[in-house]
């Protein structure tokens, strides 16, 4: 600050206005203000300041001036050259007695920097706009700002290269909706309309229609602002052309439909070539298949059929002497026969099981000293049985066939002796595993038989499980032992898997689903060495579709007292279902011609006779066909072929003594 009387001679001086005017006081008191800050006469804030102290003086009220340029000379020893300064000014009056201006206070602060500074950041935000806009310009992107409320669009230049509208920096929003392609007006309209209405910012994709006739792909992009009541007010967005992209997006689309077109062509060739392959590897297991069938079964025949013509022979020549001997040799090759059969239907899954709860390591305790006659004395055996093994639901029968089948065949793997260990243990299989054996993840019961033998080499281990596939000599094996296994294991919900080394030895694991229940052997045991009960008097319907078959049943069933009737087929067995014939034991085939099956047959049976008694004959069966029900009296199995000895038990034991003759 500085005070200055009437004819503008300064009279005191602040310490900082000295500092910033670079003066000394003795060069400021008592001296004209214009004389001391002399910024030249042709200085344009020389002349305002002189204007504003006048009138103070006159008027006797302040005035205030900003941002006055006053250039300063700096002081002999620092080169005395004159340096612009600007000022934002207050020139105050002071009144004496009589109201008359004695003194004015002029009031100076340097806003040189600071208007330097608006200056600088002025010029950079300059230079900033100018390279953004070259951006745009160059990457073909424009920008908009949509005043909602007067429906007013302002858009920059390149926004209006990319509609085609240079010149128009400003207009409404129908000039823009003007160049949008027909197809794609009616849906931005739409989109503009809720973004107006409701605040719905704006995305899509459109064609603009260029004044030379050309279309262009635009993207555009915009976020709508509310005002203070929270009503859409105003957007801001940005176009961006997109024309090069749809083109390429275009042919890269119709490439993909060439490319498609050769792919779809490539695999129905492979596809093609795989299903000839499959069907050459199916045909090539089905020879395997019928061959070896055709060459066990001609031997099993041959002993058969020379039997049987030796004992027309004898009996043409009445030489009864030696029969016994020829039919001992063809039940001989009758039982391999059938023992071939039941291996068969057990690789293919179609053999009749008799499920129950089964402990894994009684079992396999069992069997120990057959298992240790079969292996013979070259071969240690041990076992290594885990505690608290858990049930599993199987044919008890089969399981042993099968332990005793992968216990000779490792037997064979050791011809000069080795290891054999048995394994058991609870096991949970996770996702991997169980999809590598082709089973669901759960809890399986694992029986492994494990030696120390030649092992199986790589080549050869997938097709062990075949059909009358043998790694043994010619004439050392039927190839049918793991095929039964691998059967009666899939059949029975588990699965095998064999792991192998030369030289090192083999493992082979049976996985059995866990049972939760009771252990078979908790039941109480059946008297067996009760006298036969007397039978006579029942009646028995026998229903089969093989005259040979019926004609034998029913020949046993007379011989053993009992009254029979016959049907070869459903519906006339049905018919005598249906009659008032007394009956106490339906016998039934399961494949039956006529369209109703043997377990058709007997639910029917059942509706109006519910305590008769059933038992299927059946060579194999489908599983649904066989599924037990939930009643407590169901039905017994009798598998073909059988011994009458067999059904003559089985008869017996389903006609119990003493049993009350059925009310028709």
């Amino acid at each position: 600050m500085v005070a200055n009387d009437a004819d503008y001679t300064m009279v005191a001086a602040s310490e900082e206005r000295l500092r910033a005017t670079m003066t000394r006081r003795e060069d400021v008191i008592g001296h004209p203000l214009f004389e001391v800050y002399d910024g030249g006469a042709a200085s344009p804030g020389n002349s305002q300041l002189r204007a504003s102290l006048a009138e103070v003086a006159r008027t006797g009220r302040p005035q205030e001036l900003k941002t006055i340029g006053y250039p300063l000379r700096r002081p002999h020893d620092e080169g005395g050259k004159y340096e612009n300064r600007y000022w934002d000014v207050v020139n105050v009056p002071v009144l004496d007695e009589q109201g008359q201006v004695s003194y004015i206070i002029h009031q100076a602060e340097n806003v040189t920097e600071s208007l330097l500074e608006q200056e600088a950041a002025a010029l950079r935000l300059r230079e900033s706009d100018e390279r953004l806009n070259a951006a745009l310009l160059a990457s073909g992107t424009g920008t908009f700002y949509w005043d909602l409320h007067n429906n007013r669009l302002d858009m920059d230049l390149p926004m209006q290269r990319l509609f085609g509208l240079e010149g128009l920096t400003s207009g409404w929003l129908d000039d823009l909706l003007g160049t949008i392609h027909p197809d794609d007006r009616e849906s931005i309209a739409q989109q503009c309309e809720r973004c107006a209405r409701y605040g719905d910012d704006f995305e899509m994709q459109f064609r603009v229609r260029l004044p030379e006739g050309n279309e262009r792909w635009i993207f555009d992009k915009g976020q709508t602002f509310t005002d203070a009541n929270g009503r859409p007010s105003y957007m801001v967005g940005a176009c961006l052309d997109i024309t090069q992209h749809k083109r390429t997006e275009q042919a890269l689309h119709r490439l993909n439909e060439t490319l498609e077109q050769r792919v779809n062509a490539e695999v129905a060739a492979r596809a093609k070539t795989e299903a000839a392959l499959r069907q050459s590897q199916k045909m090539e297991a089905v020879g395997q298949l019928t061959g070896g069938l055709a060459h066990d079964f001609n031997n099993l025949l041959a002993g058969v059929i020379g039997s049987l013509e030796l004992l027309s022979v004898r009996l043409d020549q009445g030489r009864t002497d030696d029969l016994q001997r020829y039919i001992r040799s063809a039940l001989t090759s009758a039982t391999r026969a059938t023992a071939l059969t039941h291996r068969l239907l057990a690789f293919s899954r179609r053999q009749t099981l008799d499920p129950s709860p089964t402990d894994l390591n009684a079992l396999i305790e069992g069997m120990m000293e057959l298992l240790q006659r079969t292996i013979g004395p070259m071969v240690s055996y041990s076992t290594r049985l885990s505690d608290g093994l858990w049930l599993t639901l199987c044919d008890t029968n089969q399981l042993e066939n099968a332990l005793l089948n992968l216990t000779i065949n490792a037997r064979d793997a050791m011809p000069d002796g080795g290891e054999l260990t048995l394994i058991s243990e609870n096991m949970r299989l996770d996702e991997p595993l169980a999809q590598e054996i082709g089973l669901q993840p759960g809890e399986y019961i694992a029986l492994g038989v494990r030696d120390t033998g030649v092992g199986i080499p790589p080549e050869k281990l997938g097709y062990v499980f075949d059909p009358f596939y043998t790694t043994k000599p010619l004439g050392e094996g039927t190839g049918l032992g793991l095929s039964m296994v691998y059967g009666f294991a899939k059949q029975s919900g588990g699965g095998v898997r064999i792991e192998s080394t030369v030289g090192e030895g083999t493992s082979a694991w049976i996985y059995l689903p866990r049972h939760y229940g009771q252990s078979a052997n908790l039941h109480t045991p059946t008297n067996t060495e009760l006298a036969p009960a007397s039978v006579e008097g029942r009646t028995v319907l026998v229903v089969d579709d093989e005259p040979n078959v019926r004609s034998l049943v029913t020949e046993v069933l007379q011989d053993m007292g009992l009254n029979t009737l016959e049907a070869a087929e459903g519906p006339s067995g049905l018919r005598i279902l249906d009659s008032d014939a007394h009956l106490d034991l339906l016998i039934s085939d399961i494949g039956l011609p006529g369209g109703m099956n043997g377990r058709q047959l007997a639910d029917a049976a059942r509706e109006k006779r519910p305590s008769l008694r059933v038992l299927f004959i059946t060579g194999y069966a489908e599983g649904s066909v066989l599924q037990r029900s939930n009643a407590s009296y169901d039905y017994e199995v009798l598998t073909k072929p059988f011994t009458i000895s067999n059904l003559e038990e089985k008869v017996r034991s389903m006609l119990e003594p003493g049993q009350e003759a059925e009310e028709t």
